[in-house]
């Protein structure tokens, strides 16, 4: 079998198929650059194609508006093998039109049509539920009957991403019945994914916003980026109750029975790619074959050498399934890319790897220990009470929807919201460090603000000259928050396979707005997930229950050029500003002690008399914090001042009621 495929038209799939960047919502569009022409299965000359434009009409009276592509000629014992082809959402049977004519004329029946509430079908769209996944069933069904025009029932195969992906998968856990399907960026659980740990991605308001233009909803549909822009919890349960339901499909999958790629972007703006490794886990009843990496759509980073390997992965498979020839595929294949320095233009480089067990098996959990003085250490701070915070900085009655229409950029949203950071820092690393999975971050924390508040943790790879590069994030909104509550959590964040080299550092920042120049190309000037938009400090404790932890395949040995790193002594006399500052009526102070000792702080009012004593005992070294209550006192200028041992200090306070 000739297995070449014509330059012509794989240049023309690669720049027909390209979305423009400059609005919101062709940014939430997919791209089809994963759709590679499937391979020229015999030596005979392109065959002219006939496009017929036809209608389906299903079981609720929903009209959809379709096409197919009929090669001239006989076709082969059985039927042409048949493509049918599924556009991403926001998109319509035109999307796909050019690439399936250019597919048809290698000798596919292929056909493709307009979801409901998209293009110029009728109907409402559900957002990707089991409603267009029993449309695609009947959609199927209808195809298999034409057999007048070539159509063979029993060589079916479904492919798209995104939607396209999400749609066919979800219908074969339903009982369609075809011969193979691609999924890409695809993970079952999607819908909880774009509203993971209660943060609410971007690219999800996007995708609710759409004009009806581009897609019409059903009711509750229609309701979602209202309970989105309020700052109401009963309008977020509302959210986190309805977005799941028939969306989600995670557990039906076992009843898939249907071989299948599954794929998708270790970087995908929309959904994690934890929800595809764990779909393979449940995988149990089909053969499938799994990649992650560099999937193309959805603000994954590219590669060239990526999608060179794709072709043939792909070419590899078909050919087995569609025409029966080339090797028998494995049960089941696990392939990724790893991203790695250097840079490949403003993306990753990437490197390929395969195994033939879960990635668990190949992986162990790694410790990172925010810790005290900016460090990212394998030991973890003695003292539990030990704490830093991000101030969620937001004045002038900002709005959600004032922030989103502004792209949380401008003069107006950086006077009313102002971005704020924690950082930490690993030592250098003495050898490679392979991350492969989904990582988590457990935290021990506590905030001034009430019912809502957010902890994101962007992770990086720092080079020895300082230049950072976003790996990848973990985000966490506390939904039910009762403000000064300490509390415990143990979250997933997005997975990931990643090289930290050797010679580099490992830097975690924790941010208010999960913004960076890193996500520019995609998300503009907009963030990961929404921003709390309630004043306070976000507080964690830097003791051994607050760390993030990475799947690395390597970690037996200490990887980091200071092996005592977590032993060292790194503090110093001193005495931090308050903050607030201005307060009413609680402040806190923080202090450090690089040795044991009595400490006593005083709290004097503007004519040097005694008001208070915070502190009068033996402290250990180390750094502390005291709260001061200052309610029973008037407005006004007050000093508070630290003795311990030679060291004194005093610093100025604004109380203001």
């Amino acid at each position: 079998m000739n297995r070449l495929k014509l330059l012509f038209f794989a240049v023309f799939a690669l720049l027909y198929f390209i979305q423009p960047v400059e609005s919101q919502q062709n940014r939430a569009r997919d791209n089809y650059q994963y759709l590679k022409l499937l391979p020229k299965y015999n030596d005979a000359p392109m065959i002219a194609v006939t496009r017929v434009d036809f209608t389906v009409t299903l079981r609720d009276g929903t009209i959809l508006d379709a096409l197919k592509f009929i090669p001239a000629g006989t076709p082969p014992a059985g039927g042409w093998p048949t493509v049918i082809f599924v556009h991403g959402y926001g998109d319509n049977k035109e999307t796909l039109a050019g690439f399936a004519k250019a597919q048809a004329e290698y000798g596919y029946y292929t056909t493709t049509f307009s979801m409901r509430g998209q293009g110029h079908s009728t109907g409402l769209s559900n957002l990707i539920s089991n409603i267009e996944a029993q449309d695609m069933i009947e959609f199927a069904n209808f195809i298999k009957l034409d057999i007048a025009n070539g159509v063979n029932p029993n060589n079916i195969l479904v492919m798209g991403g995104s939607q396209g992906g999400l749609i066919p998968y979800m219908a074969c856990s339903m009982g369609m019945n075809v011969k193979t399907i691609i999924s890409a960026l695809a993970p079952p659980n999607f819908a909880s994914n774009w509203i993971e740990n209660g943060s609410i991605k971007m690219t999800f308001l996007w995708t609710v916003e759409y004009t009806p233009d581009t897609a019409r909803y059903s009711p509750v549909v229609e309701r979602m980026s209202d309970w989105v822009y309020s700052n109401k919890k009963t309008m977020w349960d509302s959210l986190a109750f309805w977005l799941p339901q028939g969306r989600d499909f995670m557990n039906i999958i076992t009843n898939n029975r249907i071989p299948l790629i599954m794929e998708g972007s270790w970087q995908d703006k929309f959904f994690n790619a934890s929800g595809i490794i764990k779909a393979a886990s449940l995988n149990t009843n089909s053969v499938f074959s799994l990649y992650l990496g560099a999937v193309q759509g959805h603000g994954g980073d590219h590669s060239p050498t990526e999608d060179t390997w794709h072709m043939q992965y792909f070419n590899d498979w078909f050919f087995y399934w569609l025409f029966n020839s080339g090797a028998v595929p494995p049960n089941a294949s696990y392939d990724m890319a790893y991203t790695n320095f250097p840079e490949n233009g403003q993306y990753w480089s990437f490197k390929h790897d395969s195994s033939a067990v879960p990635f668990s098996q190949l992986t162990s959990p790694y410790k990172l220990y925010f810790n005290t003085s900016n460090r990212l250490t394998t030991t973890a701070n003695g003292n539990s009470n030990t704490r830093t915070s991000v101030r969620n900085q937001v004045s002038g009655g900002l709005t959600m929807q004032e922030a989103v229409n502004e792209e949380f950029t401008g003069t107006t949203f950086t006077s009313k919201f102002k971005k704020n950071t924690a950082t930490f820092t690993t030592s250098t690393l003495t050898s490679d460090l392979k991350w492969l999975g989904t990582p988590k971050i457990n935290l021990d924390y506590l905030s001034t603000a009430s019912t809502f508040t957010q902890y994101n943790f962007q992770v990086y790879e720092v080079l020895p000259s300082g230049k950072q590069k976003l790996v990848n994030r973990l985000n966490y909104t506390d939904r039910n928050y009762t403000a000064n509550s300490r509390r415990s959590k143990n979250f997933e964040g997005q997975a990931h396979a990643h090289i930290f080299k050797a010679g580099n550092k490992i830097r975690v920042i924790l941010t208010n707005l999960d913004t960076s120049p890193d996500d520019q190309w995609f998300l503009g000037t907009n963030p990961f997930v929404l921003p709390v938009l309630n004043n306070g400090y976000n507080y964690i404790y830097l003791n051994n229950k607050s760390y993030i932890e990475l799947p690395v395949v390597n970690s037996a040995a200490d990887v980091f050029s200071d092996a005592s790193e977590g032993n060292e002594n790194p503090y110093s006399f001193s005495l931090s500003q308050n903050y607030p500052n201005p307060f009413n009526p609680v402040t806190m102070i923080n202090y450090e002690l690089p040795v044991k000792g009595i400490v006593t702080i005083k709290v004097f009012d503007i004519l040097g008399r005694e008001v208070s004593t915070l502190v009068n005992e033996v402290k250990d070294a180390g750094s502390h914090e005291v709260m001061f209550d200052a309610s029973k006192l008037s407005s006004g200028v007050y000093f508070y001042r630290i003795i311990s041992g030679s060291f004194t200090d005093t610093k100025k306070m604004l109380l203001v009621k």
